[in-house]
């Protein structure tokens, strides 16, 4: 078995041991600038998928957040609130209309 060494000088010395294995660098080469060039359009699609989803979604997108917020102020509101703990005041719900 040769080594590295001996493989590139038979390759080397060798006209038609060198063609072969130029061929099949080349071969390679040309594969691995496809597989490129495909994941980058592959990624492509996928970019401009989600960014229609998103689009498409949008509305719901704010609604949620803008719901998520709002419950997120609510548990602020009863995590600081005590049974007993009204001292008076104006309470926002007491108004008239304002159900």
């Amino acid at each position: 078995m040769m080594d590295e060494e001996e493989l590139a000088v038979f390759i080397t010395a060798d006209p038609l041991a060198w063609r072969i294995w130029l061929v099949g660098y080349e071969s390679g080469l040309r594969q691995g600038h496809d597989d490129e060039r495909n994941g980058m359009d592959d990624l492509a699609d996928l970019i401009a998928r989600r960014q229609l989803t998103l689009q498409e979604c949008g509305e719901h997108i704010r609604a949620e957040l803008a719901n998520t917020l709002t419950m997120a102020e609510v548990r602020a509101a009863r995590a600081s609130t005590r049974i007993g703990g009204y001292r008076g005041g104006p309470v926002t719900w007491d108004g008239e209309g304002d159900w």
